[in-house]
């Protein structure tokens, strides 16, 4: 990489810790021996089969990180190297309004319960949940990933987790976690068991998960019992990603359940490598920066933001603000795909250090509304998955006119819906039919309900071959009707209700003519195929480790002659890691005879494997080759492009 490519890559990277980096070794053989690097230490978290481990890495002395990240991604033992970024709480300076008085709910209440000043607790109907569950202290362990807890706050000291085999004071560590005496929690930064807030955010978050209920003093949480787990990851509202991972490390080897992590920052691999590997359910701020984080992620014209709500996974839930008048709050991110609800997030009454309590803004006072919420979903349901109670969070919003396609539930959190009791799963749905249309199905059937026939179900759920997709139900007794491209196999359709309860399947015979092509690919040389888990041998750009800059590297296939096929497709699964908005894959097509190729798509940013269609019908009737071409600039460079089942069907 020459001078002027290391400065790009400098000019590109995150805000983030120099001299050191984040880097996932490719196999579990694999070992750091290189001169002047010195592993400074080795995350204990589960490691995706078969890759190597994740650690964080000291450069030698004098080397920026962009150099770093240069030399090693060279490295075949690496599977990436990135920069250890910084990240930041997500609240807002003061100066809010005031909320308006609201109407109080009936319902259960606590001596200490003002539905004035806790007007969230108001707009999400917590005095009608509360007469179902108000938590209980041998509960679900809610991790709050933040800037430590007051753990002698008289609202919280009740409500605190203790890690039964740790002996308080005696300077051992007892349970041989590597920490010493971390009998409440955990210090991410310094390592050490005393994970006491510095600035009070942490503390306020704390407190709307679980302020003690009843005790005749201060303010309640969602829940008025609970066991709640300090993880201190910031130091003066900073702290980094390696922070973080070490945070969900500890979570998730100490039992914790749910986390709540109320910071944010631009997309890390490493993190995100992190909460794909842990099983806990993560509801995550959405981010203060007025950002539309559907699209800043994968083609910013700012610096991309939203992170690590935007990861896209299931076990992940992004929170975005709303005020007293369920009106987005104007600080508010959001972006209906990757934000899924908001709640309550101005003017937010909880604890902070000293004993005393004060009101703080922010998506950071939204996200502990959902993960209290979560953690008496997990408190009443004790074996509720993290897809049904994301389905219960999600299915039960109240709808706002305000958050139509601002969120992907399009509503507000509403608890005493999400804590509804309902064993009924919608029965199947009835007269399931479909109609070929070129490599395409029209499946159309008609809904049951919610329980059984009755009500509306929430989400359908289709199946054919491998292809699965899901979306919103509708109306129980109405004709539904969902075009999806053809595979092999039956078609199954099946109705989910608002708790996650999964209905019987309907099924239909599938396709009955369609046609597949697999066309054989060629490799310009740097293209190769590899093993990937669970799937056959798949292409890639990057078979000995990254990419290289400015690379135009290409997989072509040969000609395929489409006139045998109605309304024909290219369809594939694929994964990619490519720098956002500098380094892209071009599907391309050729018609024989002509030196053109034409651009069908382009990808960039991050994904994990996703099903890909692309329409060829404007090539119906002709003979023609395709390709798949990396196209990299010389700044950073990342894993590549995966390919897996390059087909072209049609009917």
């Amino acid at each position: 990489m020459t001078i002027r490519e290391v400065q790009l890559l400098e000019r590109k990277l995150p805000p983030h810790k120099p001299g050191e980096v984040l880097a996932r070794l490719r196999g579990p053989q694999d070992r750091v021996t290189l001169s002047g690097v010195k592993v400074l230490e080795t995350f204990d978290l589960p490691r995706r089969t078969p890759s190597g481990e994740l650690v964080r890495l000291q450069l030698p002395q004098g080397m920026s990180t962009a150099e770093g990240i240069a030399w090693l991604e060279k490295d075949p033992r690496f599977e990436y190297v990135t920069s250890n970024d910084l990240r930041k709480i997500s609240d807002v300076p003061q100066g809010a309004p005031a909320p308006p008085p609201l109407p109080p709910h009936p319902g259960k209440v606590s001596n200490d319960y003002d539905p004035v000043k806790l007007y969230g607790m108001e707009r999400i109907a917590m005095p009608f949940a509360w007469d179902k569950t108000t938590g209980s202290n041998q509960g679900p362990v809610i991790a709050v990933i933040d800037t430590g807890m007051d753990m002698t706050h008289p609202d919280l000291i009740e409500n605190l987790w203790i890690n039964p085999g740790e002996i308080p004071g005696d300077g051992i560590d007892n349970d041989g976690n590597g920490v010493v005496d971390d009998v409440n929690g955990f210090n991410a930064q310094a390592q050490t068991g005393d994970p006491g807030d510095d600035i009070g955010h942490g503390s306020h978050c704390a407190g709307t998960i679980g302020a003690r209920g009843d005790n005749g003093q201060g303010v309640v949480g969602v829940n008025w019992q609970a066991r709640m787990m300090p993880i201190k990851t910031m130091v003066n509202g900073q702290g980094t990603a390696a922070d973080n991972i070490r945070a969900l490390a500890y979570a998730t080897k100490m039992g914790a359940r749910i986390t709540s992590n109320s910071y944010g920052g631009e997309y890390n691999e490493a993190e995100r490598d992190a909460f794909a590997n842990s099983p806990l359910l993560h509801i995550c701020a959405a981010g203060n920066e007025s950002n539309d984080n559907d699209a800043s992620p994968h083609y910013p014209k700012e610096r991309p933001v939203g992170y690590p709500g935007n990861y896209e996974y299931d076990h992940i839930i992004s929170v975005a603000a709303t005020d007293a008048r369920d009106r987005l709050a104007n600080f508010s991110n959001y972006g209906p795909k990757n934000v899924d609800l908001a709640a309550p997030g101005v003017a937010t009454l909880s604890t902070v250090p000293g004993g005393k309590y004060d009101t703080k803004s922010g998506t950071s006072m939204a996200c502990p509304h959902v993960a209290g919420v979560a953690g008496l979903i997990a408190t009443l349901y004790p074996e509720a998955s993290n897809e049904q109670i994301r389905t219960r969070l999600l299915a039960n919003v109240d709808k706002v006119a305000s958050l139509k396609e601002r969120v992907g539930s399009g509503g507000r959190l509403n608890a005493f819906r999400a804590l509804e009791q309902d064993e009924i799963a919608p029965d199947a749905p009835s007269k399931l039919e479909i109609k070929p249309d070129g490599a395409w199905l029209d499946v159309s059937w008609v809904n049951s309900g919610d329980d059984g026939q009755q009500g509306q179900a929430y989400r359908y759920h289709i199946e054919c071959g491998e292809f699965r997709t899901a979306g919103l139900a509708g109306e129980s007794g109405k004709a539904q009707k969902v075009r999806i491209p053809a595979s092999a196999g039956p078609v199954r359709v099946r109705l989910e209700d608002n708790v996650g309860n999964l209905g019987a399947a309907a099924e239909v015979a599938g396709h009955p003519s369609l046609k597949v092509l697999t066309p054989n690919w060629t490799s310009d040389g740097k293209w190769a195929q590899v093993d990937e888990p669970g799937r056959p041998p798949v292409w890639t750009d990057s078979p000995n480790g990254s990419y290289a800059n400015n690379t135009n590297s290409a997989l072509t296939s040969d000609y395929v002659n489409l006139t045998s096929l109605q309304k024909p497709l290219l369809r594939f699964a694929a994964r990619y890691r490519l720098e956002p908005g500098g380094d892209f894959v071009y599907v391309e097509v050729n018609k024989k005879g002509s030196q053109d190729w034409k651009k069908l798509e382009d990808y960039t940013s991050f994904r994990d494997w996703q099903d890909h269609v692309i329409d060829l019908s404007k090539y119906a009737n002709s003979e023609v080759r395709f390709r798949f071409r990396l196209k990299s600039d010389g700044a950073k460079v990342e894993d590549g492009f995966w390919l897996d089942r390059p087909q072209i069907a049609g009917g």
